[in-house]
């Protein structure tokens, strides 16, 4: 762990109720060294710019790894963590466990990769929406902007999680786009990202529990992000099955996360066996399905193993 303290420890509970919002970033990276510069340079651009900026670098390879920690120190106010390589849940909670412990000047806090750019007012529009909310909503709000890649870019809508744990429109919002958001920091003092999770779905578990401790969230259009890569991670492109039709990694990720948060949702977030037991019958069939149509058949037992789901109801 690189980086001195961001500010002389000081307890959250001895702020005035009046003071400002202050607001810490965790930036996950992992060899995009170019694309890791462009976002903190973007950070530091923003008026006003954030309180903290945390780099948790998943790099494996120690010449990226070495470049990165130069990137950062090249930035003031910036700090660098090793990452913990064990996927992007791991790697966020590596940076917000730093600010919980470093930075208690920061009363919120956002997640953005290192090919996300948010718009240079990001923090000031955060900072009236947190300011305009009462002392006791406004330590229990998500704020969350629109998209920010595809033909809807920057459009803000409430968004859920259905049954069989896909992205749907309409009423309540009980999902974000986790790239334009600003979270209470306090709230992750409870509820970290769920490590079980590789990648996909994971800002969704995320809100599920914070719903259901009472925490809500408020759709914010002005808070805007953009993806200067869409579809170019990792993942979209390595390829799990060299067969004709094989799903990439990302693909085969989702469906591991979908099972997963489908179980620890209806087993422990929102207990109830019998849509559990119809949550995984469906689940099933589903990906039966999906996969026969794409000649990847062989994935299934890859994708259930990857899930952790025998996990899923011990988990927090």
């Amino acid at each position: 762990m690189d980086g001195t303290l961001l500010q002389p420890r000081q307890a959250q509970e001895q702020q005035s109720p009046r003071a400002q919002p202050q607001f810490a970033v965790c930036v996950t990276t992992m060899n995009r060294t170019g694309a890791l510069a462009a976002c903190l340079d973007n950070l530091l651009r923003c008026d006003p710019p954030p309180a903290a900026i945390v780099v948790s670098d998943d790099s494996p390879d120690a010449a990226a790894r070495a470049a990165n920690r130069a990137i950062v120190a090249a930035r003031p106010g910036a700090v660098y963590l090793a990452g913990p390589c064990r996927g992007v849940c791991a790697n966020r909670n590596n940076a917000v466990r730093y600010c919980l412990a470093n930075a208690p000047h920061c009363s919120h806090v956002s997640f953005v990769d290192d090919d996300i750019q948010v718009s240079s007012d990001f923090f000031a529009v955060a900072r009236a929406n947190v300011e305009r909310l009462r002392r006791g909503p406004r330590d229990t709000a998500i704020l969350t902007g629109g998209a920010s890649s595809g033909p809807n870019l920057y459009e803000c809508r409430p968004v859920r999680l259905s049954f069989r744990g896909y992205f749907m429109e309409g009423g309540e919002p009980q999902c974000i786009n986790l790239h334009a958001s600003v979270f209470p920091l306090a709230l992750f003092g409870h509820d970290m990202f769920d490590e079980n999770i590789f990648f996909g779905r994971e800002d969704a578990e995320l809100t599920l529990r914070a719903l259901r401790r009472d925490y809500r969230i408020e759709l914010v259009p002005a808070l805007r992000a953009r993806d200067t890569m869409p579809g170019g991670g990792v993942l979209h492109t390595i390829k799990a099955s060299q067969a004709a039709g094989g799903l990439t990694r990302y693909q085969v990720n989702c469906e591991a996360a979908r099972l997963y948060i489908g179980v620890k949702r209806y087993s422990v977030i929102e207990p109830s066996l019998l849509r559990c037991a119809a949550f995984v019958s469906i689940y099933f069939g589903h990906l039966t399905l999906y996969l026969a149509r794409r000649h990847a058949l062989s994935q299934l037992v890859p994708i259930v193993r990857m899930s952790n789901v025998w996990r899923a109801r011990s988990a927090r």
